[in-house]
């Protein structure tokens, strides 16, 4: 793609860079959280459950407060929102430190730092270089910021976890912390960055970015079914990944499953999130480039259905440190290479303008979907002691968000008395 620039002394490469460099800090940290839930009684005198509930408020209120974050963004631009975002992250997982209970853990791990991570994460930055792109090569550049992300996993991941065990809780979540304050001078690249230049001539001539603006496009997005379908839908997305992520360490632990010979690189927990991180980029930035090419819809119901099979077979196929590994990397490439469909669907309906606000908006369901995980896992462990019956619930909603995918019509919406939106991606005919 052509280095365009996208401010003055600003090439669009290197606020691609930096994009990426900021996606992969803040996915990283905020992964290998999950590490954290089995010593948090003894570091910080909270209970496993409590901090992995805090965690499921910090989830939603990543969506909640997302969607706020990106219609600052849409009018703004992102870099503010993101200085502002790295403060609330690092700051709130110091404070967790300092003021040691559950009530501020859910405070200051769960509210204070899910806002840094809504303004600091990969949609919001990943949409926001996407506006910076050909349509051609929008779904390219959103699985490029997805697969940045997923590398936080295993670049960030996998040392969190070495540093857990050799330097102990508290020194490795202070040096998670101070890595989100990296975040502040990597955001400088976005200076000056709102959209795209075409947008930018119509802003002269109309009143664009209002406030009442945004929500009227919001009000005719939720007036589309297929919006409807892809917001309900998402919400399995989110239920999948905070189980895993957060409860996967500890599950295993619950098993059994300590190979002493992974204990050098953080345990069996750190190493497999590590590989969901790894193989994920592989499955993030293909499926960005196969949307260019298939119905994304499609695409969206296959992960779904995989995902499914994947932890069908791992519950069923005795628990190992091999078949962990395994399933894994499996998850990994299903694991986030549904944003750059999702993202790219939108994009296609109601072109780039509002992009960033009506992804956010889908990604709240995402977010009750992580948080109803948590809640989910914690009910089921109280009562049976175990989480398998977990297993089996994200099994069955993987299935039903495969169904949920199939009416999707992912062509530019019709509007009544009103031009191509801007940014679509070309299409003959329009929808409904």
């Amino acid at each position: 793609m052509a280095a365009a620039s996208a401010r003055p002394g600003m090439s669009l490469s290197i606020v691609i860079i930096a994009g990426c460099l900021m996606a992969m800090i803040s996915m990283g940290v905020r992964s290998s959280f999950g590490l954290f839930v089995d010593g948090a009684p003894d570091a910080i005198g909270v209970t496993s459950g409590d901090f992995g509930l805090a965690l499921g408020w910090q989830n939603l209120l990543w969506g909640l407060i997302g969607a706020y974050a990106a219609s600052l963004v849409d009018r703004f631009g992102p870099m503010w929102v993101l200085i502002a975002g790295a403060l609330m992250y690092g700051l709130g997982m110091l404070g967790m430190l300092t003021l040691q209970s559950t009530f501020w853990t859910y405070m200051l791990l769960g509210v204070l730092t899910g806002g840094g991570v809504a303004a600091t994460g990969f949609s919001i930055i990943g949409i926001s270089f996407s506006k910076l792109v050909t349509p051609e090569q929008r779904s390219w550049a959103l699985g490029l910021g997805t697969a940045a992300a997923s590398f936080g996993q295993l670049a960030i991941g996998l040392p969190a976890g070495m540093l857990l065990q050799q330097m102990g809780w508290a020194p490795a979540m202070m040096a998670l912390a101070g890595l989100t304050f990296l975040i502040i001078p990597l955001s400088f690249a976005f200076a000056g960055v709102k959209g795209t230049a075409a947008e930018a001539a119509a802003a002269s001539t109309a009143n664009t970015g209002s406030g009442s603006e945004v929500w009227r496009e919001v009000r005719t997005a939720f007036s589309n079914r297929s919006y409807v379908l892809l917001f309900f839908g998402f919400f399995v997305c989110g239920f999948h990944i905070a189980f895993v992520y957060i409860y996967l360490p500890k599950f295993l632990i619950d098993q059994g499953v300590q190979p002493q010979w992974l204990n050098g690189w953080g345990g069996i927990g750190a190493v497999a999130l590590a590989l969901v991180g790894l193989f994920n980029i592989i499955g993030a930035y293909t499926s960005g480039v196969l949307g260019r090419h298939i119905p994304k819809k499609n695409g969206l119901a296959f992960i779904y259905v995989a995902r499914s099979v994947v932890m069908l077979a791992f519950i069923l196929i005795p628990i190992s440190p091999l078949t962990t590994l395994i399933f894994a990397s499996a998850m990994g490439l299903l694991w986030l290479s549904t944003v750059p469909l999702t993202q790219g669907i939108i994009g296609s309906m109601f072109g780039i303008r509002y992009m960033t606000t009506l992804y956010a908006i889908v990604f709240v369901s995402h977010q009750v979907g992580s948080f109803s995980a948590t809640l989910l896992a914690r009910t089921i462990e109280n009562l049976t002691g175990e989480l398998t019956l977990m297993w089996v619930a994200a099994i069955i909603i993987g299935l039903l968000a495969a169904v949920v995918h199939s009416p999707i019509d992912e062509r530019p919406i019709e509007r009544v008395g009103a031009p191509q939106p801007a940014g679509a991606e070309p299409s003959r005919t329009k929808s409904r």
